[in-house]
């Protein structure tokens, strides 16, 4: 698919087609999905919400696309909390019982790129969830438990403040050289020798966080 995705059916298709998506995707995703992402930013989206899977095409939109359009730049999150709107209502309706795991996956992505203690503890089990269902994304229970615990330690990701243009206290530098990266790099060398892709993750400064687009679509963060 080459032209733009004009309906929530071809956000999907466009979306679960794509084999490993990483950056080498970024032309594809901007062609494909650029434009949808620009109508949800603008909420002229909004009634997507209320069917379940339509409300999956809108979170992509809102979560994922950016992290493709506008790497290593605070514009990757600029829609963060609009699509954790979207996951609060699947939380809230329990509407998602019927998704595949992959899709469940990416519907509560947005609640684990949250700088938000109660989302981040309340996304742990189901991301758990799904990591135990599908064994290319064994490896996200741990990159899970990482963000939670980044989470109740500063209430906000330091690898995003490069980004954000806010320096990092000593602690904050301290936890990403000591902490963050060298266990992100465990994991994502654990993930590369089992030959599945890297984790969801943030451009912003370093490696991958889930639901940022330095990787692969498992990877943003």
């Amino acid at each position: 698919m080459s032209a733009p995705a004009a309906s929530p059916r071809q956000v999907l298709d466009f979306w679960f087609g794509l084999e490993r998506p990483g950056k080498k995707d970024d032309p594809a995703v901007r062609t494909v999905l650029g434009e949808g992402y620009e109508q949800a930013a603008r909420h002229r989206l909004d009634a997507w919400a209320e069917a379940p899977r339509n409300r999956l095409a809108l979170i992509l939109l809102l979560d994922q696309v950016p992290r493709h359009l506008y790497r290593e730049d605070a514009r990757a999150f600029a829609t963060d909390l609009k699509a954790q709107e979207q996951t609060r209502l699947f939380f809230e309706r329990g509407d998602w019982t019927g998704f595949p795991s992959l899709e469940r996956f990416y519907a509560a992505m947005p609640y684990l790129h949250a700088e938000h203690e109660q989302r981040q503890a309340q996304v742990n089990p189901v991301i758990h969830a799904c990591a135990a269902s599908l064994p290319q994304l064994g490896f996200m229970g741990r990159i899970a438990d990482l963000y939670l615990e980044t989470i109740r330690r500063f209430g906000l990701f330091p690898h995003r403040n490069a980004v954000r243009g806010v320096p990092n206290s000593a602690e904050e530098q301290r936890f990403l050289d000591e902490v963050w990266y060298p266990r992100r790099h465990r994991i994502e060398a654990g993930a590369a020798k089992a030959s599945v892709p890297r984790p969801p993750g943030d451009s912003a400064g370093g490696p991958a966080a889930v639901g940022d687009s330095s990787a692969t679509k498992e990877e943003r963060g």
